[in-house]
């Protein structure tokens, strides 16, 4: 059986008077923005969707368009204490990945909760990633993000790597 590319069903239906398909996914960040140090969803990443602008807690990122998809795993890095609308970066960072994955079906909007139920990794927690999920996570997910930094999975920490150090 041929396969169709999706532009060329999209074109297809819209040709036919037919509505395309419209699959999206919104990452809602669940934190509690009266927390002392409010958790900021600084960055994010689901199958082959990134999300780089800042989410603030209680609040919800734009859809973001995407393809059906079975069930993927997502990171997501928070910046604790955080202001969004700070022209300077965060200093700290917290490492998360979600304990199951997230799937979406044609037309569909998957919504992603971050949080400490869905996500571990949050030391604050105790929900602890292990040290070869967090070097998975900043080194292949968000590898510029942490490009000379070393992430403790244990403390939560990030620290500068000195000349020579290893990852």
């Amino acid at each position: 059986m041929a396969r169709i590319a999706p532009a060329a069903l999209s074109l297809a239906l819209m040709s036919n008077g037919c509505t395309p398909p419209d699959t999206s996914v919104v990452l809602d960040n669940e934190y509690p923005a009266s927390a002392t140090r409010p958790l900021v969803v600084y960055r994010a990443y689901w199958q082959a969707v990134s999300f780089d602008s800042p989410v603030p807690p209680g609040s919800s990122s734009a859809a973001e368009p995407t393809v059906p998809a079975s069930a993927n795993t997502a990171y997501a890095v928070l910046a604790p204490g955080w202001d969004p609308k700070s022209s300077t970066a965060p200093s700290s960072f917290i490492v998360l990945q979600s304990e199951a994955g997230f799937s979406v079906q044609l037309d569909g909007t998957l919504y992603i909760r971050v949080d400490d139920t869905t996500f571990i990794g949050n030391c604050a927690a105790g929900r602890f990633l292990t040290q070869s999920q967090a070097d998975f996570i900043t080194s292949l997910v968000f590898p510029t993000l942490f490009a000379g930094k070393h992430y403790d999975a244990a403390t939560c920490t990030t620290t500068p790597m000195g000349d020579g150090a290893k990852r």
